[in-house]
């Protein structure tokens, strides 16, 4: 029920209370982020702060940095398609509470919240504690259906507000009623209507609230054409200004935007309702689809919408555009189309995106957000592998520059619009797909310069000049003036600069001896007291320092001169001007003109002299202080190269101010790549080179002129003039082949395509003419960075292939091109995109199972696995033992280690190392390796056939991970093609017909097995006579032995004789005080909590199926029965012929009738395939239960009158269909009686069974006890024992320490036993461990030590060490308590085991631990030598008695609540089935009452209660041990007495589990009678009742199997025996059905080529 709304003073509670999940809500690199349990669907902020996220069945409400203060559950809810659930086409189930509108309404202080479920209705929060709410009554407000959208958005009007909700239409027409629904009159379609006006006002209940047709709204609904068909999916609504926009997809035509004009009538609002299609010539028109928009206001009057779209589908093609929204208000229509308002068509006219605006291009746009700052627009675009990208924008929509703000991790979709943070600008909310994460709209912080904050174009950023820090406007003191808070609005040269003057020391500064100090830049006025300082930066030492006035005057010393001019160049000067705390500085090169000669000149070194501030001497080529020389204040160099034509033997080279080298006749040389050659002054411009001729016409070859003289000195070069090596050029050729002939190098692949973004992959260019030039670079550039990023590491293998190794990058796609020698610009046909992806993870290995030895191929699957470069895996994180790993495609293939050594079977985990860091770890199941025992041989057409005979396990061995090598009397060893592989054999074949195999060896894995031929073993025969004779020697000498002992013993036996009379004295009073005390120990059953059932179709599995055990080994549509989709019968629109064929003959009771009893018929129809015949059945029709239950009647009444001889026998065993057919029918109809009425007894009595084995000692190695109900598990040779009680504390490290409600170190006081070994005591201990803190620290027993603190010692206690009592025969003894000599009250510390070191336990192959496997009695301590105990079995079946008495209470109350009939309604199907076989009795004129009897029996307990007592795994999700097997074998055996007539006749040779409840049976036989007579005196179940019930069972657990896949397993049953059949149904009349009988048979033979699905 809703709660009421309570003043908002309750939320500090849910604060409290929710403050505890504080570790969900984490601050991650500067982020705030909620992670959530289920899918996110909406987000809304409030006005104060507060946010509201909706997921799947959950509302949650956090604070503006995401903590948590309300969780509400919202789902599931039960339901369907219609408003009741009787007589509805669907079946109701529990539904997914989907969200689809969450609103928040400022006005009236609450939010909107609307799902699926419902049908549709809205609930009223309070929005300060959304914990209190209303729900409405009015339906259809939000779509019925997950996959169908909702728009819903507040509008304000002048004088009242509308809520404007636009919903898919989900009617009878549509995609998304089911089937059954169609045409069906129950089916709820909602209102019809698609776009609404409602009223946000009003209370919640009120018939105006939410209403579009009431009062002065009149009816203000859209309605749409049913002439055309067409699905709606709306995707954005918004307002600007009076006008309404809705955006939304048509399945008919494509994306379309509906625009209204405000209009205080609702009803005259949609009067001017029009719609445009979107035009986006990027995306075309064909399969355009709108993904996200978002609302850009540049001013009252102009505002934009920038859209997103998808083409077809593909994540390749989604084009963002913009329209201007003004050129859409007040349109025309032009053409009909699918709206009606009024009853009136509605038309649509096409509306053109912006003309001329920049678009941005990226694969896998989402969704779209957009805001305004200051006069750029600023746009967050969130993709499909997780990329939140921020583009900048100026008015004039030109982009300014692109950047990726965030990446998620896990590279998931972000599909939903990122929200603003209403109470700071600067921070926003992203929703991803399970998590929501607070973060900054920038990272100001990372510019730390005014020079890279303002060139960095972030609107967001400005230089603070006060706090000299790039920031956003409000955490900048004093902001609001201009010249604290530069914007990217102003130049570069806005930012505070210190500069000087002059820049180079010379002669001039020699005369001066002054630098002046000036400050540019946006700063404040400097007020007086400001000082200058210029430092040394290298020598920290201070030159000089002034006062500031309008510049400040900084004077040097003679001193500081001098050492300067002396000082090496450059001189690197930090200036800085300082008034109170403020100060600017900068830090500037100096040249030093004196001694820059001595610097090493690069290839423009005129330039850089004359740049520097210096002089240059053009005729002796060097940089002076002093302008002495022939100085130059231009400098001569390079400008082109060119060919001399029509010859092209002579190279020309052009300069530019070469005049005064022309004039002193300077001589010249021209190097091309280290060769040279003299240079002819042509005049003085031109100078001429000999071409060289090359041996590798091949390359692009720089040119340089130097001084023939002194070839260290290089005339400037600015341009790095390149020539080709070959006589025709053309642009972006760079290859030239032994015709001369330019040719393009062309990149044609590149491999891998995706790496990770740690770099270090060896890229291979693959192309051709690869070889072009003698170094190559690779370019990378993606969207986000700034700078293009170069790898230099790049090899010239051959012309085909170039190897690049890979720097780091951000994640996203790149565009890399290969560049050669001093080229400069990228080729588009040397270009190629890569993509770096920044996750891998591992999902998923299979199998999840190894045989010991290991060597098991393990596929591991995961995400984003191609760009790993190695993988290791490690067991049981040991580094030491490690396998190494192999890529296969996008998958790895690891092989399994071994387990040799440790506990068989047992489960333990792998963990993984990729690339050397990541580490994930996965449970791997070890059982023993295969056995193999036998094989044999047969010869057919020159072919051997070998089958090896195995054990059956649960290894799921595949015909690829086996080899059979076959060993001939002569020759190597033979492959032998393995051709078929099951639970207990492996056949193979060799093309030969020689049977002369001496043996075989079974290869799996690191596992082998030889076998050898069984002839060959005859001289094993003579052995097998050899040793009984020499056993009677042995025995012989043994006699004559012992006969010399005889006097000594007969000395000794009458003092044994007292002990044994002693011992015999003890035992009995032992025994009688048990019998006169015992129960009373049962109040220790803890509380069981909730019970672990199976739900339905696993209870139905491993009961149609018990030969699969745990259902490991079921097939597939049983082993996991639930289906991802509906599987509907089959009906005439189906395409499948032949399986509708099967179908209908199926559902033909006369047909399935005649096929079960011909099936039985046959000799080869085994009772196995009888019974899983049955099961099919079942499965098949478990949505028909009402016909399933006619073919068993038809059945049974068959089975009846075949067995008139011995009625009495009827329905005894399983040996026909009908039998197997009735378990299963018995069991899905007592199900729900089972999990209401006896399934809490049973359960109780099955932990009452292992509470009472526990309560004494069991022998660890066989399992026995001292208290059981079933003699033959009876531990009898058991010495005395105690209980002692311990403290354990925990010192795991476990994340429950982070709990507040656990402390660090718990600690539990436990009762063991001192005959308990180590292993059985951390079984007790960790029992009550878990039932104390619960079971949310669970761990591997195995990876837990104790540690016993005794006399300041540490020791650790284990199972076997090297203290551990060894018997004469090599065998060792567990070590137990007592051995450890652990007093009571004694203090035990749980440990975690640091490394899985190999004990000792683990190698011994013989222990043992109460009793030895080699002797009937107990070996004796060396303590108690002297004194050996006698023990004999009858003196301890009184424990047999005080454990029936102990359990007696729940035996019975078990008994009871089976035969007990409440409310005088026994279950519908034990009526059915006794009405069926009273019915035949009378039939058949059977008087004998007795014979009645025996059939109930036979058809109930017998065929199902026996089942479930036995078998409690059945029902719950337990695990059966041997023992609990053996005594819930004694109370089944009880039970089936209670139901028999016979009288028994016990004596003292009876077995004892007879015996145990010999006094109890009469009174059950009693019960049951009274039990059988009430159910025949309620009388016949009415056949509509009995249908009603069935119909009900079948459409409660719809979709759970896969019935299909049965009907198919059933067809093939009809193909195996169809000869047999059709010769039958001819002999019978039904020739009609051969023709069918064909059809099944062609359609299954069809499958059988293709695979079965």
């Amino acid at each position: 029920m809703p709660k009421a709304m309570n003043p908002v003073k309750d939320v500090p509670l849910y604060l409290l209370l929710f403050n505890s999940l504080a570790a969900l809500a984490t601050e991650v690199n500067g982020e705030e982020v909620y992670q959530f349990s289920s899918r996110t669907n909406n987000i809304a902020v409030s006005a104060g702060g507060r946010v509201f996220v909706a997921t799947e069945n959950f509302l949650y409400q956090f604070t503006r940095d995401l903590k948590m203060e309300v969780q509400e559950t919202m789902g599931p809810h039960r339901e369907g398609p219609c408003l009741e659930e009787h007589g509805c086409c669907s079946g109701w189930k529990d539904t997914v509470n989907v969200n689809k509108i969450l609103v928040v309404d400022e006005a009236m202080q609450r939010v909107l919240s609307c799902g699926t479920v419902r049908h549709g209705v809205c609930e009223v929060r309070n929005l300060n504690n959304i914990s209190q709410y209303h729900r409405d009554k009015l339906r259809s407000v939000a779509s019925l259906h997950p996959e169908a959208s909702t728009v819903a958005f507040l509008v304000k009007a002048p004088t009242r507000s509308y809520l404007v909700t636009a919903v898919t239409s989900i009617g009878q027409s549509t995609r998304f009623i089911p089937d059954t629904c169609k045409g069906n009159n129950t089916y709820y379609e909602g209102v019809l209507g698609t776009i609404f006006l409602r009223n946000p006002k009003g209370e919640v209940g009120d018939a105006a609230f939410l209403s579009y047709n009431v009062g002065e709204f009149g009816d203000a609904v859209v309605k749409l054409d049913k002439v055309h068909p067409v699905e709606l999916q709306y995707v954005q609504g918004f307002q600007w200004q009076s006008h309404i926009y809705i955006l939304l997809n048509a399945n008919t035509s494509g994306p379309e935007i509906i625009h209204m004009e405000i209009i205080p009538e609702g009803e005259k609002t949609l009067q001017s309702f029009s719609q445009a299609t979107l035009i986006c010539p990027q995306g075309g028109e064909r399969g355009l689809r709108v993904l996200s928009s978002a609302l850009i206001t540049l001013s009252p009057s102009q505002a934009f919408v920038a859209t997103i779209f998808s083409r077809q589908g593909q994540a390749e093609h989604t084009p963002l555009c913009f329209y201007n929204l003004t050129q859409f208000n007040g349109c025309t229509t032009s053409r009909k189309n699918y709206f009606l308002t009024q009853n009136v068509k509605v038309g649509n006219k096409k509306l053109q995106p912006i003309p001329n605006t920049a678009v941005f291009s990226h694969t896998g746009l989402l969704s779209v957000s957009a805001s305004v700052v200051r006069d750029w627009i600023v746009l967050f675009l969130g993709t499909k592998d997780g990329q939140l990208i921020k583009l900048v924008m100026d008015r004039e929509m030109k982009l300014i520059r692109p950047l990726v703000l965030f990446e998620l991790i896990e590279e998931t979709p972000i599909r939903h619009k990122v929200v603003f943070d209403t109470l700071d600008s600067n921070h926003l909310y992203l929703t991803s797909e399970k998590a929501v994460r607070r973060l900054k709209v920038a990272i100001c912080a990372q510019y730390t310069s005014c020079t890279a904050c303002l060139s960095a174009q972030d609107p967001y950023c400005g230089w603070c000049t006060l706090q000299k820090r790039c920031s956003f406007e409000n955490e900048c003191e004093n902001s609001n003036q201009s010249a604290h808070w530069i914007t990217i609005a102003e130049p570069i040269d806005s930012c505070p600069r210190v500069a000087f003057q002059p820049l180079v020391i010379d002669f001039s500064l020699k005369n001066t001896k002054l630098f002046t100090v000036t400050v540019t830049g946006k700063i404040s006025n400097i007020s007086k007291g400001a000082t200058c300082t210029l430092r040394n930066v290298r020598k920290k030492e201070i030159i000089c320092t002034g006062n500031y006035t309008t510049g400040c005057p900084c004077r040097l010393t003679d001193n500081i001169y001098t050492q300067l001019k002396n000082h090496p160049d450059p001189i690197t000067i930090e200036a800085s001007v300082e008034v109170g705390s403020w100060n600017v500085s900068t830090s500037v090169m100096v040249h030093n003109c004196y001694r820059i000669a001595t610097t090493r000149l690069h290839n423009t070194p005129c330039a850089d002299c004359v740049v520097w501030g210096c002089h240059w001497c053009a005729a002796e080529q060097r940089c002076t202080a002093t302008p002495s020389c022939n100085h130059t204040q231009f400098c001569p160099q390079i400008v082109e190269a060119k060919l001399k034509l029509p010859s092209t033997r002579d190279l020309q080279i052009f300069l530019k101010h070469a005049d005064v080298l022309k004039d002193s006749n300077t001589k010249l040389s021209c190097t091309f790549d280290g060769e040279s050659h003299m240079a002819k002054w042509i005049n003085s411009s031109v100078v001429q080179c000999p071409r060289p001729q090359f041996q590798d016409e091949r390359r692009i070859i720089p040119v340089n002129l130097v001084y023939a003289t002194n070839p260290n000195n290089v005339i400037d070069n600015p341009n790095n003039i390149t020539v080709y090596s070959c006589d025709v050029q053309k642009p972006g050729c760079v290859f030239c082949t032994s015709e001369r002939i330019c040719t393009e190098a062309v990149v044609t692949s590149i491999n891998p395509l995706r790496v990770s973004s740690s770099g270090r992959t060896t890229l291979s260019i693959v192309g051709s003419d690869l070889n072009a030039g003698s170094s190559a670079v690779l370019h990378i550039k993606g969207m986000s960075d700034h700078i293009t990023v170069k790898s230099n590491n790049c090899t010239i293998e051959n012309s085909t292939l170039v190897r690049c190794v890979l720097p780091d990058s951000t994640h996203g796609k790149k565009t890399v091109c290969l560049v050669y020698d001093s080229e400069r610009l990228c080729v588009a046909n040397r270009s190629a995109v890569l993509e770096y992806v920044n996750h891998s993870s591992i999902t998923e290995i299979r199998p999840t199972v190894s045989w010991t030895s290991g060597g098991r191929h393990l596929t591991i699957i995961g995400r984003n696995l191609d760009v790993v470069k190695e993988m290791q895996m490690w067991f049981m994180e040991d580094a030491t033992i490690s396998t190494e790993c192999s890529a296969n495609n996008r998958t790895w293939i690891c092989v399994s280690p071994s387990a040799v050594g440790r506990r068989i079977p047992g489960n333990y985990f792998v963990s993984f190392c990729m690339s050397g860091s990541q580490k994930e770890r996965f449970p791997v199941a070890y059982h023993q390796d295969p056995v193999f025992y036998n094989f044999t041989m047969t010869t057919e057409d020159k072919t051997l056939r070998i089958t090896a005979l195995k054990k059956k396990d649960n290894l799921q061995l595949c015909k690829s991970e086996l080899e059979i090598y076959v060993w001939r009397t002569k020759g190597d060893p033979v492959e032998c093609n393995v051709t078929e592989v099951t639970e207990d054999k492996i056949k193979c074949e060799l093309f030969t017909s020689s049977t002369s195999v001496s043996k075989l060896q079974v290869k799996i894995g690191k596992y082998r097995q030889t076998l050898k031929n069984q002839s060959t073993r005859k001289s094993y025969y003579v052995i097998l006579i050899v040793i009984p004779v020499m056993l009677v020697i042995f025995i012989s000498i043994y006699c004559w032995a012992t006969s010399r002992k005889a006097k000594q013993f007969s000395q000794s036996l009458n003092s044994q004789m007292e002990l044994l009379e002693s011992q015999f004295r003890n035992q009995i009073r032992e025994g009688f005080v048990e019998l006169q005390t015992e129960g009373s120990d049962m109040h220790l059953l803890h509380d069981y909590g909730s019970i672990p059932f199976l739900d339905y179709k696993h209870f139905a599995a491993r009961t149609f199926f018990p030969e699969s055990g745990m259902g490991a080994g079921a097939p597939n549509f049983v082993r996991d029965p639930i289906v991802t989709a509906s599987q509907h019968a089959p009906g005439k629109d189906s395409p499948d012929d032949g399986f509708n064929v099967l179908y209908n003959f199926m559902s033909n009771e006369e047909f399935l009738v005649n096929l079960i009893h011909i099936l039985e018929q046959q000799k080869d129809f085994s009772i196995k395939d009888r019974c899983r015949f049955a099961s099919f059945l079942t499965i098949a029709f478990h949505s028909n239960l009402v016909y399933l239950t006619r073919v068993l009647d038809h059945l049974l009444n068959d089975l009846m009158d075949r067995s008139t001889a011995q009625p009495k026998l009827l329905l005894r065993g399983t040996e026909t269909v009908v039998e197997k057919l009735l378990t299963n029918w018995v069991s899905l109809c007592m199900y729900g009686f089972l999990r209401e009425s006896v399934g809490e007894p049973l359960f109780k009595l099955v932990l009452a069974i292992k509470q009472r084995i526990n309560l004494g000692p069991v022998d660890a190695i066989s399992g026995k006890a001292l208290y059981t109900l079933n003699e033959d598990w009876l531990l009898w040779q058991v010495t005395d024992f105690k209980t002692l009680k311990v403290d354990v504390s925990f010192q795991l490290n476990t994340e429950a320490e982070g709990d507040n409600d656990l402390d660090s170190n718990p600690t539990v006081e436990v009762d063991v036993l001192d005959c308990d070994t180590i292993g059985q005591a951390k079984e007790k201990i960790f029992d009550g461990f878990f039932s104390k803190y619960g079971y949310s620290q669970r761990f591997q027993m195995e990876d837990i030590d104790l540690e016993l603190t005794k006399d300041g010692e540490n020791q650790i206690l284990k199972d076997i060490d090297h203290s551990s009592h060894v018997l004469e025969n090599g065998t060792k003894q567990l070590n137990t308590i007592s051995h450890y000599q652990i007093p009571a009250d004694a203090s035990l510390v749980a440990i975690r085991r640091v490394r899985s070191a190999k004990t000792d336990a683990d190698s011994a192959s013989d222990l043992y631990h109460l009793i030895s496997s080699h002797s009937e009695f107990t070996e004796t301590p060396v303590s108690e030598q002297g004194k050996q105990k006698f023990k004999v079995k009858e003196m301890y079946l009184t424990k047999l008695l005080s454990s029936k008495v102990a359990l007696h209470i729940f035996v019975e109350n078990l008994f009871r609540s089976i035969w007990n009939i409440s409310n005088n309604k026994p279950p519908m199907a034990i009526r059915h089935i006794f009405d069926i076989l009273q019915t035949q009795a009378y039939n058949k004129k059977i008087t004998d009452p007795d014979v009645l009897h025996i059939w109930k029996t036979n058809s109930l307990p017998l065929r199902f209660w026996i089942n479930v007592i036995k078998n409690p795994q059945f029902v719950f999700d337990i695990e059966k041990t041997p023992h609990l097997d053996s005594c819930l074998s004694v109370i089944a055996q009880a039970f089936m007495d209670s139901f028999s007539l016979s009288s028994q006749h016990l004596g003292k040779h009876s077995p004892t589990n007879k015996v145990l409840y010999a006094r109890d049976i009469p009174r059950y036989k009693e019960e049951v009678k009274d039990y059988y007579r009430q159910i025949a005196d309620i009388g016949s179940v009415p056949t509509e009742e009995m249908e009603t019930f069935l119909t009900e069972e079948s459409q409660k657990h719809e979709n759970e199997f896969k019935e299909k896949d049965a009907m198919v397993e059933l067809g093939k049953y009809i193909q195996r025996y169809s000869v047999q059949l059709n010769s039958k149904l001819e002999n019978d009349g039904m020739q009609d059905m051969n023709e069918g009988v064909s059809k099944i048979r062609e359609y299954l033979n069809g499958k059988s080529k293709c695979g079965w699905e």
